[in-house]
């Protein structure tokens, strides 16, 4: 991924059970975001916080993310920087919730 292209600002929420979010955290759900530029904000027993950038809002993997862990709630803010859009998304056991503003 160029770094050029990394225009998008997100922040993933992960809630669940204990272990399932311990589980989430080691996994590869980086990859499969497309995530770059990873900083961890918040890491608690039953919650999970990143800030990372993207090329676009990964909301299609994030729905399929949720499939492989659908006991979770995966929540995403996100900003389009040069397309000025704010959105949020929810995503559970594959089910996707998205709002978003152009601003």
């Amino acid at each position: 991924m160029d770094s050029s292209k990394v225009a998008t600002n997100n922040r993933l929420t992960i809630i669940g059970n204990r272990q399932q979010v311990r589980l989430f955290q080691s996994s590869d759900w980086n990859r499969r975001l497309g995530a770059r530029f990873i900083e961890l904000m918040e890491n608690s027993p039953r919650r999970f916080v990143v800030i990372f950038m993207t090329e676009a809002p990964p909301l299609k993997p994030l729905t399929k993310l949720s499939v492989r862990w659908p006991s979770l709630v995966l929540l995403l803010d996100y900003e389009v920087q040069t397309e000025r859009v704010k959105g949020l998304a929810k995503a559970k056991a594959g089910q996707l919730q998205h709002y978003n503003v152009e601003y």
